[in-house]
Formats: structure tokens, sequence, C-alpha cells
């Protein structure tokens, strides 16, 4: 097929025409034309890409094409996303213990939850909309929310060794464990382990899952775990870590966790399994530990850790810098100002005669008290009917003292208190892996009522993160990530889906062609060594 200008002459009057042409031999094995569209009302740019397309189907050409497709299609992201999912084994992984279509319907709801996180149910409209179908075997009449849930079922049923798999994706076996918890909350009560607790999206009135997450140090996720809603931060610390002795056989390795997860059960525990740890102490315990060894932090105004105290088998370091002081102090004040605010609160309301129980006045004031991280730092009464409250100064002092500073006990004896200090920090891979679940992914709220749907649920929005992780590292390591906006990952991903593809029709046969040049190929190929994108070798490449 090609164009062809024509011209006539009509009333002494010469016309320019131009149509779309197909060459054909007829009986006589002469050469002849077939008139299949005139596309004289196109502008010349519009028929010089057209000409590009019908020599080269494949070739790369700009929007100003965008009027003659049938339709067009979201591109870019979907196949730099396939791209990363076989480059970092999820699809060799998960064809392992899937059939094609149940693969192609996970993979498509995993590109969802990353590029447009939605419902099961519009998801099938969303992944219709996009060139996703392009690149796999399933039929269109197969993406139906039935067919969704059906293969979240086959995945739920191969769980454990899917699991297995990913963790050996992170090439050796970790020597470090970071751990931390987060919840997540449900619209509706069926779901057998959602409970009431305290909730960390300050959804108090919704039932809510306790979520237990694992990375190794490369901030890859190994392992997770879902319990009752109302479980304490500490009780979850040794099912986490006997599963994972017992699923993975990790013989030796140094788990790290945050404030909630100390107590003698747990540290018991991990020294019972062989593990070392990393733990940060408690603002009480900090407290207690540099009274009873008479230690004044404000001394040590070295930006580096230090040990402080050694003892037979662990030491604790102490941890801080001026811009860490300086922003606590800020934050603590904001605590205490919240504080006060919400207990004049509830003076005035005794006042004016809102509530007059007493017993409810001081349910209310410590209930409205403890949503402000303050109650520790205030006492209350109700006298004679008058409500009143006080700061506890000395306690407040001390706190004050340790703002900028923090104290990490651990075992690693012989490791360097920088290197104590730096793993510990590893953990903000955890704490922007739950901001990237509830943020990016929206993995709240949850909708689903079976408990295995629930499960494959969160699971899939993990392995969601783990690959905007992975991008995320890949730019931030090539000196690409800042908080300019053209060097963000959402401008990162809006670049990407301005890539678009679109299909017209000429005599029954369909014409794809890319509607805009990569705005990142020099990005792609540094970062994550991937080509412009090309739709006759995607489709090979990304084919499930």
């Amino acid at each position: 097929m090609f164009i062809k200008r024509c011209l006539a002459k009509f009333k002494d009057k010469e016309y320019e025409t131009f149509w779309i042409v197909e060459s054909y031999r007829d009986d006589n094995n002469k050469i002849k034309h077939k008139y299949l569209l005139n596309v004289t009302s196109f502008t010349p740019k519009q028929r010089e890409n057209l000409k590009k397309v019908l020599k080269n189907p494949d070739a790369l050409v700009y929007e100003d094409l965008n009027e003659i497709f049938d339709s067009a299609y979201s591109y870019g992201d979907i196949v730099f996303l396939l791209l990363i999912f076989k480059k970092l084994g999820l699809i060799k992984i998960l064809n392992k213990h899937l059939d094609k279509k149940s693969l192609s319907l996970i993979l498509a709801v995993i590109l969802n939850r990353i590029i447009n996180p939605t419902s099961k149910l519009e998801s099938v409209n969303w992944i219709k909309n996009t060139a996703y179908p392009l690149f796999t075997e399933i039929n269109l009449e197969d993406l139906h929310v039935n067919r969704i849930y059906e293969a979240m079922d086959k995945l739920n049923e191969n769980l454990n060794s899917i699991m297995e798999d990913f963790y050996m994706l992170g090439g050796e076996t970790p020597k470090f464990l970071l751990y931390d918890i987060t919840s997540t909350y449900f619209e509706g009560s069926s779901v057998r382990k959602a409970k009431y607790g305290y909730s960390r999206d300050e959804k108090d009135n919704n039932p809510q899952v306790i979520l237990g997450l694992v990375l190794n140090e490369k901030g890859f996720p190994i392992h997770f775990e879902i319990f009752d809603g109302n479980t304490q931060d500490r009780e979850t610390v040794q099912s986490i870590l006997q599963r994972i002795k017992d699923r993975f056989g990790i013989e030796r390795a140094t788990f790290i966790g945050d404030r909630g997860m100390i107590s003698i059960h747990n540290i018991e525990k991990i020294k019972s399994l062989g593990f070392n740890y990393i733990l940060a102490m408690k603002h009480s315990s900090a407290r207690e530990l540099l009274k009873k060894n008479n230690i004044q932090p404000e001394l040590f105004d070295s930006e580096l850790p230090i040990t402080i105290l050694e003892e037979d088998d662990k030491k604790y370091v102490l941890c801080g810098s001026i811009y860490r002081r300086e922003r606590d102090l800020k934050s603590f004040n904001i605590i205490l100002d919240k504080g006060r605010k919400t207990l004049n609160e509830v003076k005035e309301m005794v006042k004016s005669g809102v509530i007059k129980d007493s017993a409810k006045i001081l349910r209310r004031a410590e209930r409205k008290l403890s949503r402000t991280k303050a109650s520790s730092y205030f006492d209350f009464a109700y006298i004679n009917g008058e409500f009143s409250f006080w700061e506890k100064e000395e306690l407040i002092e001390k706190s004050r003292a340790l703002c900028g500073y923090y104290i990490l006990e651990t075992t690693e004896k012989d490791l360097p208190d920088i290197e104590v200090e730096n793993r510990y920090k590893n953990l903000q891979e955890v704490e922007r892996a739950w901001r990237d679940l509830k943020d990016i992914v929206k993995i709240r709220p949850i909708f689903h009522f079976k408990d295995r749907r629930v499960e494959t649920h969160i699971y899939l929005c993990l392995i969601a993160q783990a690959v905007i992780g992975y991008i995320r590292r890949r730019l931030k390591e090539k000196g690409w990530l800042s908080k300019v906006k053209e060097n963000t990952l959402e401008y990162f991903f809006e670049e990407l889906n301005s890539i678009s593809i679109g299909k017209f029709n000429i005599n029954n046969k369909e014409v794809f062609a890319v509607q805009k040049e990569n705005p990142l190929k020099d990005l792609l190929l540094l970062a994550f060594n991937i080509k412009p994108f090309d739709y006759k070798r995607d489709k090979k490449l990304c084919s499930i």
C-alpha cells in the first residue's frame, strides 16, 4: 500500500487528490491499483507520516497522525513495566505456577495497581483500553471480573511456593532482615482477621488487619504475614521469625526492628533462633538507661554514633545529629500543643455543660488525648464539678533532652557503630514500602470478603510495590530522582503514559503505529538498558 497523488480536470480547473492505493496482480498477471481510502483532507504532515506507516507499519510517527486512527491505547507504561517484569524474573516465576490465561490476568491486575489502581471490577475496563491485550494470548471475553477472581484463587493455591521463589530473587541468603508493620482497613466486617484496633490510617470505625513485612538488605520483600487487627506490634515478631526460619532455613541473620518490637520474650526468641538483632529502644527505656548510667546525651556533640555502654553479649549505640534534634524538638512541641488544645477542649465542654457525668468526662479526655501521642505527658482530674489538667514537667524535660537522639540495642558487637546506625536506617525502606502501598498502589480500603482473596490482594499489592521500589532505586542510583517536578517518579510514569499506540484498518487489515517518540529513551537506556519502544520487537519480547 502507498499514497498516490492524482490530478483531475473539471470545467478547466485542475484538482489534486490523494488516495491510499493497494497494488495487486489480476488474472493476467498485470499490475492493477485498488483505491482504498481518500486522504485528501489530511494535512501534508499527516500524509507524510501516513507514508511512513504504510511503508513500515512499525515506524515511529508523531501525534499529528492521531486523527486517522480508529482507536488509540496506553502503550509506553505497559511495555516498560512488562519489560521490567521480565528483567526481575516475575513473569518466569508466575509462569511456573499458573496457566497462561491466569498468568495474563494476574499480570493485568499488577499493572493496574501500579499505573491506575482501581477495584477489580473497574480494572477490567481499564485493561481493555490499554495496549496490554496486544501482548497476550488472552481474549477480550476473558477480561471479566469473575475470571480475575478465579485467577486470584489459583495464585492463592500456590502462594507459599511463589513466595519461596520470590525469596530467591533477592540472590544470596539475606544477612539482614528489615521488619515493620502497618494496618489496612476494610469496608465491611465479614473477614475473619478483621478486628477493631489501633489504626495507623486514622480509621477507628473500620475493622482492620495488621500487616507484617520483611525486606532483605536490598529492599526486596521476602515475606509477609497477616495478623488480627487488634494484634500488638511486639506480638507479631516471634511468629514472623519462626516462619522465616522454617520456610527458608536461614541459619544466621540480623533482625532489624523499631521501638515497638522490643520485649524480653522477643529478644529471647531472636537469640534462640540464632539471629542477632539491631533494635531501637523505646524512649522510656532509653531514659531509664541514661539515668541509671548517668549519661547525658547533649554532652555528645559528635554527628557520629558512639557506643555508650557495653555488656557481655550486646552494646548500646547512641545516635543523633543537630539537624535531627531541631526537627524532633519542633515535632515534640507540636505534640505538646495538641495535648494542651485537646484537654482545653474537654475543659470547655465541661464548663458549658455538654458532658456532665464524671466517668464520661474522664473517658472522653483519655480517648481524645491518646490520639495526640501526648497522653504520657499530662495528668488530669475531675473534682468538685471542675475539670483540670497539668503537665508532667520532669518527664517533659527528660524527653526534650532526648530530642535528636535515639539508642540502638544490638548484639552485633563487632559491627562498627556507624554501620549499626546505617543498618538501622535501612528500615526507611520498609517505611517507604508502606507509603507506596498506601499512596501509589492504593492497598486500602480492601473490599474483598473471603480470606484467601484478601491474602492474594495484599500479596499482589506487595509485588506491585516491589516493582515500584526497584524502579525508584534504579532511577536514584543514576542520579535522576529529585524534588524537581521533571525528576519525580510521578513525572516519569506520566511521560511513559504519554506514549500511545494507534490502530486503524485499511481494507480489513489492522495497522499499528506508535504515536509519540519515546521522551525518556536516554534515561531508560541508562537506568534499565531498555531501548526505545518498537511495537514489532516489543510484541515478541513481551509475549507471555
